[in-house]
Parts: structure tokens; sequence; C-alpha cells
């Protein structure tokens, strides 16, 4: 019964445009969460975390890696915060938040229907993406998806639903041989002699995207720069949302 319920939500939620869809038990991995940020703590009557990814443009995440400023040989890697909102990328990236809100919906229709009890109150979504197999952590703590890389936004619902859970990713080591983010980083904020966590500092990379923000700039080049994704043609990216708003009101 359980299985099926899993199925019919996955497949509910793919419909309406989630790309991929994974369950993580809210008793195994979350003993790294934030004061406060545990499934139990969050909700104590979850019983599975339902976590969601939904593709976008590379420029919905404002990473524009010189794109709009080809004058600014020191600060090539970097671009301006679009100041036009009616721009097709920065449109979707403000569009992309009451869609997964749609996804969600549904996802909570279809267990409502079937008798469970639910919570859009979520944790910290990177940490259930990664218990779920959605993706793993990249060099800074960036969620990677095998398929979209960097490329996605993250959703979640939390259910008294007992769903069978899908584990840890597997096999996909992206960062092995890849130092891109490194050598991009313009607060050097990566020790490439260590692994995530330990590897990356916020604390130096909140500094210098402060001062970058403040020269009207934008920085997201860890973004920008991983190869980890297969789908490389952010027009790709961007027809794949494109669909996704358009079938959720079909669904």
């Amino acid at each position: 019964m359980t299985n099926d319920l899993k199925q019919r939500l996955v497949d509910r939620m793919k419909q309406v445009g989630a790309y991929d869809v994974r369950v993580a038990d809210p008793n195994v991995g979350f003993e790294h969460s934030l004061k406060g940020m545990h499934p139990l703590e969050v909700w104590k009557q979850c019983r599975s975390v339902v976590v969601f990814a939904v593709a976008c443009s590379p420029k919905a995440n404002n990473t524009y890696i010189g794109l709009y400023a080809p004058w600014r040989e020191k600060e090539r890697n970097l671009g301006p915060v679009p100041k036009d909102i009616t721009s097709c990328d920065y449109a979707m990236d403000r569009l992309v938040r009451p869609f997964i809100a749609s996804v969600i919906l549904k996802g909570m229709t279809v267990l409502q229907e079937n008798g469970h009890n639910f919570s859009c109150a979520t944790p910290r979504l990177k940490l259930a993406a990664y218990e779920a197999g959605l993706g793993i952590y990249g060099r800074s703590g960036i969620i990677l998806h095998p398929v979209l890389g960097t490329r996605l936004r993250l959703g979640g619902i939390l259910t008294d639903a007992v769903l069978e859970p899908d584990g840890r990713l597997a096999g996909f080591e992206p960062c092995q041989d890849c130092d891109q983010c490194i050598t991009m980083c313009p607060a050097k904020a990566f020790d490439p002699a260590k692994s995530y966590p330990d590897s990356f500092s916020q604390q130096k990379c909140m500094a210098k995207r402060a001062e970058i923000e403040a020269r009207g700039l934008y920085c997201h080049n860890c973004y920008a720069v991983c190869p980890s994704a297969k789908l490389k043609d952010e027009e790709l990216l961007r027809i794949a949302e494109a669909r996704s708003f358009l079938k959720r009101d079909q669904a």
C-alpha cells in the first residue's frame, strides 16, 4: 500500500513539473541537522520526507559569467543583477517560487486523498535532498543532481505516511577530478586538499559576496561554472521549465 502511494505521489508531482522526486527517512542521516531543523523537530508526526527538484535555467540563479558585462575583464566571471524584471531569466527566477508551491500543493492533495497528514514546513532541503538521494554535495555544499547539476530548485513535504526511502545516491562523483569552482572563486573560499564541509569557508564566501554586491554585481560562480549537469543547453532547461508551467494547470 505504501509503495503504491509513493508511486502515485511521485507520478503526480512529476506530472505537474517536478523533474525528480525522492523520499528520505527522517530517522536516518538527519542527526547533522541544525538545531530546530531536524524533520522531527519541525513536525513531530513526520514519518517521511518527500523532496523534489525543479529544472531551471542557469541564469535563473543570476549567474552570468560576464555575459552582460564583457568589459569587466578583472570581473569577467561576475555579472550584474538584472534590473529589467521583464527579462525571461529573471522572470523565471521569480515564477519558479510559486511553481514549486504548486507542485507541493499537488503532492499534498495526493496525501490528503489517501488519508494522510502533511506539513509544508520543511527542514534544510539540501540535507533532505542528500539523504533522499536526489543529489550529492559538491565542494561548496551545493546539491548536484546527476542530470541537472546545479540547475535546479528544491521543494519538500513532510508527511505521516510511511513511504519507502530511496537512500543516498551512490556512484556519482562529479567533483573527484574537477576544480572549476575552486579556480573561479573570487573569495578563495575552497581548500582543495579537503572535502566538504571542511573544504568550504562560508565566512570567506559571504564576506566576498557582500563586497561584490555592494558594487552592484552578483556572485554565484560555483553554480555557473559547475560542469556536472548532463543537460548543458540553457535553452533546453528553459523549455523544460516552461513546459512544466504549462502542464501544471492541465493536470
